[in-house]
């Protein structure tokens, strides 16, 4: 059969569903580059992995950078010749990724011949230059000089870090090797921070960009490649890059939160892509992302001598623990999102503020939480209290009023004991409803205040009934009035806004307070009359038979009626 057949026939049968939906995969997943890829580095680090000698080194050297020019070359040809861009960018990717598995290939070759080393590092960065401007002139795909100049800061912060430590790796006990190998990630997060000038011009600043691929798949695919590259690379380079005598142990100080400073500058990268975009999704995920960065730094804790060493060598040089420190820089990164006008920036600082109030500059997990502090949460309720007075949220306001209160009766402390603290801690939160109920005039304000007239009744009934010599260090002629003050002043409270629980609860109080008062005035009395009660019994019944014959005489507007039914008295 011809070509030309085959043009013009009729197409060949199709495939069973199964291997039909397996060749449909195959045709558009392309596997077999990412397949190659990791074969030939496999083949290469078993064969020149040792790196004994010089010339292992450079033929592992040689292979990684032919095989890396045959995927930039792959990738020209298709773009000019075949147009698949999908397959392109799996190849592009995929040379990212041989430059960063160069720039972690010869650690070893630098800690034992630090020249061979620095000499493989330094030619890879050439490389890596050389072939990323190849394949962007050869296939036209515009990358901006805001986007390029990161890239390329990032591919010399992977394959020049290494070489600044080589004066540091004949110490491998000393703190200034520990903090250069934990400053990888703080470098890094420096370096992609300088993408906040490309973020900001927007997506049109990339949208004519030579290939199909739109944004946000280009150019964020490629630094979200580089991003992951770091993670691995910090862990990696503790690991490769510190080593002590054959007999003993290999140390290892990489811990969790050595990512937080990098983890923080993607989050700030994200913040301004959704304020930028506006895109909800990723302003979410940038102030979700502390949250995580504070659970890693709880992850991962060791009881290994040299780790434990570092971990106490950052909390004294840093004044804190992983933990706290990474709860502060939070509460930083959600001060500047609120800078920003960030939805919920204010709230996310908030909750950092209360989770702060329970770390101490020693805590290292949640077995170390300790009670909760009064200035985080005063500034939590500072915090919630301007947002609600500034947005009209009753909420906002008692939540706020809530943690004024909290953060009060905390900087006081336990100074006069339960018998006093319930008292303060019962008014203030009485005066927080109260105010709130006030400010608005809706459906939370009015059941505020009806709340507040019935905590007042109740603070007055408690007064009355309870024991009148003292309670805590109040004075007993302050509890005696106590009940009148309230009564007055929830009476003015309802007359100014019209509330007529707040008059109900007043005049009960009132009554109440009269009431007690003739008791225990009564009761003052008996010891000195002794029939009083039998004075007042009969008093009581001289007013019941004067109100008898007023009631017989037709004076008041009720009738007695006698046996017949007929009103007595009418003969």
């Amino acid at each position: 059969m011809t070509l030309l057949d085959v043009r013009s026939g009729s197409a060949p049968p199709a495939c069973a569903g199964g291997s039909r939906g397996l060749v449909r995969w195959v045709c558009t997943s392309n596997p077999f580059y990412v397949l190659s890829a990791l074969l030939v580095c496999l083949g290469l680090w078993v064969s020149f992995g040792a790196q004994g000698d010089a010339a292992q080194t450079w033929a592992l050297l040689v292979g990684m950078a032919g095989y890396t020019l045959l995927l930039a070359v792959t990738a020209c040809l298709l773009v000019r010749f075949v147009g698949v861009w999908d397959d392109v960018r799996t190849v592009l990717l995929l040379v990212v990724l041989m430059f960063l598995a160069t720039s972690v290939t010869f650690d070893d070759v630098l800690a034992r011949s630090p020249a061979r080393g620095i000499a493989c590092y330094l030619g890879g960065l050439l490389l890596s230059v050389a072939v990323s401007e190849g394949i962007l002139r050869s296939i036209r795909l515009s990358l901006p000089p805001l986007f390029r100049a990161p890239y390329y800061a990032i591919l010399a912060l992977f394959f020049l870090y290494p070489v600044a430590l080589t004066p540091l790796l004949d110490q491998p006990r000393s703190e200034a090797l520990a903090w250069a190998m934990f400053g990888f990630s703080t470098a890094a997060g420096l370096v992609f921070l300088t993408l906040l000038p490309a973020i900001r011009r927007g997506r049109d600043y990339v949208c004519e960009n030579g290939s199909p691929w739109g944004w946000a798949w280009y150019p964020w695919t490629l630094f979200g490649v580089l991003g992951f590259g770091v993670a691995a690379r910090s862990a990696l380079l503790c690991w490769s890059m510190h080593h002590l005598p054959q007999d003993l142990t290999e140390p290892y100080i990489f811990g969790p939160y050595f990512l937080v400073p990098f983890g923080l500058a993607i989050a700030a990268l994200l913040l301004e892509i959704g304020l930028v975009e506006q895109r909800p999704g990723v302003l979410r995920i940038a102030l979700g992302l502390p949250v995580i960065l504070v659970l890693l730094t709880m992850a991962g804790q060791r009881t290994e001598p040299l780790y434990q060493w570092f971990l106490e060598r950052f909390r004294a040089r840093l004044g804190g623990t992983p933990l706290f420190l990474t709860l502060a820089a939070s509460a930083g990164f959600y001060t500047y999102a609120a800078f920003r006008r960030a939805p919920r920036g204010l709230d996310a600082l908030s909750g950092a503020m209360v989770v702060l109030a329970f770390v101490t500059p020693d805590t290292l997990d949640l077995d170390g939480l300790v009670p909760p502090q009064a200035l985080p949460v005063l500034a939590a309720a500072l915090v919630q209290t301007a947002l609600g007075l500034g947005r009209r949220d009753a909420w906002r306001c008692l939540i706020g009023a809530g943690g004024l209160v909290a953060s009060a009766m905390l900087a006081r402390g336990p100074m006069g004991g339960a018998s006093d603290q319930a008292p303060v801690s019962f008014h203030l939160i009485l005066i927080a409803v109260l105010v709130v109920g006030a400010a608005f005039d809706n459906r939370l304000g009015r059941i505020l205040r009806t709340t507040g007239a019935m905590m007042v009744l109740l603070g007055s009934l408690v007064a009355m009934m309870g024991p009148v010599d003292r309670i805590g260090t109040v004075p007993t002629w302050a509890v005696e009035v106590y009940p009148l003050v309230m009564s007055l002043m929830i009476a003015v409270y309802g007359f100014v806004l019209g509330h007529w629980t707040s008059l109900v609860s007043a005049g009960l109080i009132l009554a109440g307070w009269l009431a007690a008062l003739a008791g225990r005035g009564y009761g003052s009395l008996r010891h000195v009359v002794a029939g009083l009660d039998y004075i007042a019994i009969g008093l009581v019944l001289f007013i019941l038979a004067v109100l008898t014959s007023m009631a017989k005489g037709g004076v008041l507007p009720w009738r007695i009626v006698d046996g017949s039914g007929k009103p007595a008295g009418s003969g």
